[in-house]
């Protein structure tokens, strides 16, 4: 690790020079989770949430379709798993819709993912910031996120219920390929993405219009489709996301 400093929004960041993860940012608030220990291997269901535990698994599907950590994995794995059953699928983790963090306070989401399966057919695989939960994340009301829908290409997804936009990144993973991804809020508008450091779909302007509560996301991962026997793996290595305090 080539340990650098930065300052992006007033905030400063120590970062990985090689790899470009952000590993402290000094901000007023932030959520940091490794997925590690035994607390992480298993996921309470959503509306069951348990004290001291962030997130809560949706399973849709009788196959069914998996929300876990990987046991014994180096550094902490989630994995959010479909199947091949030919029915509607859902495997995704979230906060159980405890909404904190504002895009206009500077968020930034940051996470470190791999496409273990890349999806096929109608399956899609979802990383980013979603108001509350809502049946398959191209509907959502408020977003913004990364989504590999039916293959490897990344494409950045942002709707703030005046515009839905949706490029693609230029970037296509492999399933061996472990990336860093970031949507960065600290000018609501302009929001940018990256990818391994590198600043993707600059060509369009992510403008985010919604404010107060409609500004107010979560973290949110997810494997899902609405039909069919496509399949596709999420794995996701560490979240992190930060914002000013007010």
């Amino acid at each position: 690790m080539s340990t650098k400093a930065k300052y992006r929004g007033g905030v400063l960041e120590y970062y990985d020079g090689a790899s470009f993860e952000t590993v402290n940012p000094q901000a007023g608030v932030v959520l940091y989770d490794d997925f590690v220990g035994a607390g992480a291997v298993v996921v309470p269901a959503a509306g069951s949430a348990e004290s001291g535990v962030r997130w809560v698994k949706k399973i849709v599907g009788a196959a069914p379709p998996t929300v876990a950590g990987v046991a014994d994995a180096s550094a902490g794995i989630m994995a959010c798993t479909l199947t091949a059953t030919s029915e509607k699928q859902d495997a995704a983790i979230y906060c159980d819709d405890q909404r904190n963090f504002s895009l206009e306070q500077g968020c930034v989401f940051e996470a470190r993912v791999k496409l273990s399966v890349l999806p096929t057919g109608t399956a899609e695989l979802v990383m980013g910031l979603l108001g509350d939960w809502i049946d398959g994340s191209d509907n959502a009301t408020y977003s913004a996120f990364f989504t590999a829908d039916g293959s490897g290409e990344l494409i950045c997804e942002m709707d703030d219920n005046a515009t839905d936009r949706s490029t693609t990144s230029g970037v296509t993973l492999t399933n061996a390929e472990w990336a860093v991804l970031r949507i960065d809020a600290t000018d609501i508008h302009d929001v940018k993405f990256f990818v391994n450091g590198n600043r993707v779909a600059a060509g369009t302007t992510f403008d985010y219009a919604a404010t107060g509560a409609n500004a107010v996301l979560q973290p949110f991962f997810q494997a899902y489709k609405a039909s069919g026997t496509g399949v596709g793996t999420l794995q996701v290595d560490y979240v992190r996301v930060w914002q000013n305090r007010a």
